[in-house]
C-alpha cells in the first residue's frame, strides 16, 4: 500500500495560508520537514519521530530512498485555490452528525459537490436522508477517511492507524497557524 497517506489539514477547511508565507514556512519552528527533496516534497525533519508515534511491536518506516528506489516515508505540501476533497479507494459512507445515519450517495453527493465547487458555491450543503439536517458535507462524520481543505500535509506510506500524530504535533501546528488540525488517512 505505498500509496497509502497520513493527512494533516485545518479543521477550518476555508483557512489559507496568510500572504507571502508558504506551507513549508509555516512548518519550520515545527520540525516536521526536513530538506527539500522537489517542489513541494520533502524528507521528514529532525523532529518528526516526536511528532507522529508509530503503532505495533516493529513498524518498518524507511525514512530514506532505498535501493531501486523504494517507498519511503516523505512529507508533501499541497496547497489549492479552492477547498479540495480527499479521500481514497476505501473511504465508507460518512454519517450524519445529528442521527448517525450512513450517507450511502455521497459519491454522487460529492460529484455534484465537486462540480459546483466554486468559490460563490463552497457553503453548499447536504440533507441527511434519515433526519433532514442540513450541513455542509465536511460537517458530517467521515471517520478519519476523508477531509477537505485548502491545504493538505501528506505523511507518505503510512498504513492506516499505523502512525497517529501526537498533540504535541497538532498543538504546534495550532500555535505556528492560529487553527485548529485534525488528521485522516487516506487510502
Amino acid at each position: 500500500m505505498n500509496n497509502a497517506l497520513l493527512v494533516l489539514t485545518p479543521v477550518d477547511p476555508y483557512w489559507v495560508t496568510p500572504d507571502n508565507q508558504s506551507l513549508s514556512e509555516l512548518l519550520e519552528p515545527v520540525h516536521l520537514v526536513g530538506q527539500q527533496i522537489d517542489d513541494n516534497r520533502y524528507f521528514v525533519g529532525e523532529r518528526f519521530l516526536d511528532l507522529v508515534a508509530f503503532m505495533g511491536c516493529a513498524p518498518d518506516i524507511r525514512l530514506e530512498p532505498g535501493e531501486n528506489n523504494e517507498a519511503f516515508c516523505h512529507i508533501r505540501l499541497v496547497t489549492t485555490g479552492r477547498i479540495e476533497f480527499y479521500y481514497g479507494t476505501e473511504t465508507p459512507a460518512p454519517r450524519c452528525r445529528a442521527c448517525g445515519a450512513a450517507v450511502n450517495d455521497w459519491k454522487e453527493q460529492i460529484a455534484t459537490w465537486n462540480e459546483m465547487n466554486t468559490d460563490a458555491s463552497q457553503n453548499s450543503s447536504w440533507s441527511c436522508h434519515n433526519c433532514g439536517q442540513t450541513a455542509l458535507p465536511w460537517e458530517y462524520n467521515w471517520r478519519r477517511s476523508a477531509g477537505f481543505s485548502h491545504c493538505f500535509i501528506e505523511i507518505t506510506n503510512i498504513f492506516p492507524k499505523e502512525a497517529i500524530p501526537q498533540p504535541l504535533l497538532l498543538d504546534s501546528l495550532k500555535k505556528t497557524t492560529g487553527v485548529d488540525w485534525q488528521y485522516f488517512y487516506q487510502y
